[in-house]
């Protein structure tokens, strides 16, 4: 999924009669025109879930939650002239209501579709040269505590409020050529606002109620499935040029539980009912709604930011854990896009998917085709568990695990 900020040239006013207020446009390459305009253009399948904070990450399909987009404008000397740059009345923060709202799957993302756009006006400007314009765009003023600025790539740092979970934030920037005080007629900078997270997706089906314990040697009761990373980034830079620009802490982190007793109603009754059968699996109803499931099966998500990989460390692991946290199954998260690697970078716009689910509201990927149902990890067998990436973010892994 992508976002495009636009920075255009108004088309010069045509002569319409002779008198001292007409506007004479001037020839030539350098011809200008008496007003600017900045077209906000937001490219990206919406995921029809409206406005909300922390969206849930429950598909790899193209969505996003920006609601404002901040702007920073800076003339030829760096300095910045975003106050004087806008008209009076602009806001900014920009308030983001051009939408779009319809579902996009992987693949789905044609030109011009999925695209909305808003116009902002700009003052004549003090001195001509070139312009550089740096945007972001967020939901809650409150995702990431911004600092820093310039022109700069990697000027400003978003940090992760403590115990927040992350969000979202689009980041990119451009430049602009002035000629005596607006944008040069008949030329367009793009400010292409990319995702500086990265996505995570688990969708698991078939677990075990049962797994043997190898401190005891006994059957015990899975009551979580948890995802760990090898590492945990709290800030990034941007506008970004890099794919992994967040500092990692090199410490293994929970990223994502399952808490079963929660998640399933008759837990209590389902394990009590099996015995020593260490064949069965909980039964879990089938989901419909915003988010389906297949039967049998959870699903969880959430954004990450980006990390480096941690040396001989595998990036994820999934473990099978009892009420203590005693780890019953531990396997390993292959990333088949890389050949199988264990060990692999977590970069900005890039979608994590053990587990492949298309499409949130569906579980057969939007379309007829067969190749785009859902393909949650089965946990009752010795597999491998692998990772996808989506055309619509930069990439997605689907991986598999060992």
């Amino acid at each position: 999924m992508k976002k495009y900020l636009f920075l255009s040239a108004v088309g010069a006013m045509m002569l319409a009669a002779c008198s001292n207020d007409d506007t004479v446009p001037v020839e030539g390459a350098d011809a200008t025109q008496p007003g600017s305009e900045l077209t906000l253009t937001l490219n990206s399948g919406g995921d029809g879930l409206g406005t909300r904070a922390n969206r849930p990450v429950n598909s790899s399909e193209a969505a996003n939650n920006v609601t404002a987009i901040k702007l920073y404008i800076y003339n030829a000397s760096g300095t910045d002239v975003t106050a004087a740059a806008l008209t009076a009345g602009t806001l900014n923060p920009i308030t983001w209501t051009a939408g779009p709202s319809s579902p996009a799957a992987p693949g789905d993302n044609p030109s011009p579709a999925h695209k909305a756009s808003q116009t902002i006006k700009l003052n004549k400007l003090a001195s001509d040269g070139v312009y550089t314009v740096v945007a972001y765009g967020y939901n809650l003023v409150t995702d990431y505590t911004i600092s820093g600025g310039g022109t700069a790539n990697d000027a400003f740092t978003a940090t992760l409020p403590g115990a927040t979970n992350e969000s979202e934030l689009f980041a990119g920037k451009s430049t602009f050529t002035v000629v005596n005080g607006n944008i040069q007629s008949g030329t367009t900078s793009e400010v292409e606002l990319r995702r500086h997270v990265a996505g995570l997706l688990g969708y698991f089906k078939n677990v075990p109620i049962l797994y043997t314990n190898p401190s005891t040697n006994l059957p015990d009761i899975v009551a979580f499935v948890r995802v760990y990373a090898s590492s945990h980034a709290s800030a990034f830079t941007f506008p970004s040029a890099l794919p992994v620009n967040g500092t990692g802490n090199n410490t293994k982190t929970k990223v994502l539980e399952f808490n079963l007793a929660t998640l399933i109603s008759d837990f209590v009754s389902q394990t009590t009912a099996i015995g020593l059968d260490l064949t069965k699996t909980f039964n879990i109803p089938a989901k419909t709604g915003l988010t389906a499931t297949v039967p049998n099966s959870i699903l969880s998500g959430k954004f990450l930011i980006p990390f480096s990989k941690v040396a001989s460390t595998t990036t994820f692991t999934i473990q099978l854990e009892n009420a203590t946290g005693t780890v019953l199954k531990s396997w390993d998260v292959i990333n088949n896009g890389l050949s199988g690697d264990k060990v692999f970078d977590v970069q900005r716009n890039y979608f994590y998917s053990i587990g492949q689910k298309y499409v949130a509201g569906s579980t057969d990927g939007g379309t007829s085709d067969p190749g785009d149902a859902d393909q949650p990890i089965d946990l009752s067998k010795e597999t491998v568990i692998t990772i996808t990436i989506n055309d619509a973010w930069d990439t997605i892994y689907n991986l598999g695990i060992e």
